[in-house]
């Protein structure tokens, strides 16, 4: 079975399993991801990406793409006049060029992580600066397209939850997290009906 075919399969059976998702699967369906294979970009439009809203994220990614090409070499020499041109933090520049030593050092040094579990993906990657859960499970959802992954700390999930449920207060981690357990094994295929309800996935 294809990928593909994996994912509608996926939506069908969500579709069963949550009502209230539904008519949003049925509206958006197929949603169809293909896995990538560069890595060095997954992670840094990733980082870029973390604590802004997309259309942030996505014109501050495209000047650092018009920069640098997302090459390692090319990111680590940025000067701190480009930086600051291309809309980055101190902050996440110095992750990402902390990123782009390592593939410069070692351009094989990820490669594994398409053999390796869920869990292992996030531990290797964490254990990076400047990546946190929030981008490695954005990682596996997006760049490994593994279908059973949630993040329950994103903004645009909890926002799209609480609208879909109706709940009227914030929810908690325990909600989301009890809430999702419904969507195995299929989280990650319910994750982007939910941001695309929103027109906000991430990218």
């Amino acid at each position: 079975m294809t990928l593909g075919q994996k994912i509608v399969r996926a939506e069908r059976e969500l579709a069963k399993l949550d009502p209230k998702l539904a008519p949003i699967i049925k509206k958006q369906s197929p949603l169809l991801f293909e896995p990538r294979d560069n890595y060095f970009l997954s992670l840094c439009r990733s980082i870029v990406g973390q604590q802004v809203s997309v259309a942030a994220a996505a014109t501050i990614f495209g000047r650092l793409e018009t920069a640098t090409d997302i090459e390692p070499k090319k990111v680590v020499a940025l000067s701190v006049e480009q930086i600051k041109a291309v809309g980055l933090s101190r902050q996440k520049a110095g992750y990402i060029k902390d990123l782009a030593q390592h593939f410069i050092d070692n351009p094989k040094v990820y490669n594994h992580l398409g053999q390796l579990s869920d869990e292992e993906v996030i531990a290797d990657l964490v254990a990076v600066k400047g990546i946190g859960a929030w981008t490695a499970q954005m990682f596996l959802m997006f760049t490994l397209v593994r279908l059973d992954v949630f993040a329950p700390d994103d903004i645009g999930l909890q926002r799209a939850m609480a609208r879909l449920y109706g709940w009227k207060n914030p929810p908690n981690r325990q909600k989301l997290e009890r809430t999702a357990a419904k969507w195995r094994p299929y989280r990650t295929v319910a994750c982007w009906h939910l941001w695309q309800s929103l027109r906000n996935t991430p990218k």
